[in-house]
């Protein structure tokens, strides 16, 4: 490359190498993505799902406990819709919205 990638440019070809089942330049780029972003929780997740869809379970444990020694958490996902003038946020797991029954009932039907 005619210059130093950065960690979204990182990140894509780790998860192409996940693909690939390439595992000596996912190790590569694991470690140059970790140089760049120590803190991002989500290259974390991102390693370790490479590592994951390889079977490389030992792997995964070791990122995972990497994790929670420097105290990162993967940030939940979120969605949003606007219904009328209101906007409601939807994230991952969470039940607390005022009609969090309904909403799974239609999304039973949906399936």
């Amino acid at each position: 490359m005619p210059y130093e990638p950065d960690a979204q440019i990182l990140g894509s070809l780790l998860a192409a190498c996940g693909e690939q089942n390439n595992i000596e330049l996912e190790e590569y780029l694991s470690d140059q993505l970790l140089k760049l972003e120590p803190e991002n929780s989500g290259n974390y997740v991102a390693i370790s799902n490479v590592y994951a869809v390889a079977g490389r379970w030992d792997e995964v444990k070791k990122v995972r406990q990497l994790m929670k020694e420097k105290g990162l958490r993967k940030i939940p996902g979120c969605s949003w819709i606007q219904i009328g003038e209101e906007i409601h946020a939807f994230v991952a797991g969470d039940k607390s919205h005022p009609e969090t029954e309904q909403i799974y009932m239609t999304l039973e039907l949906l399936e």
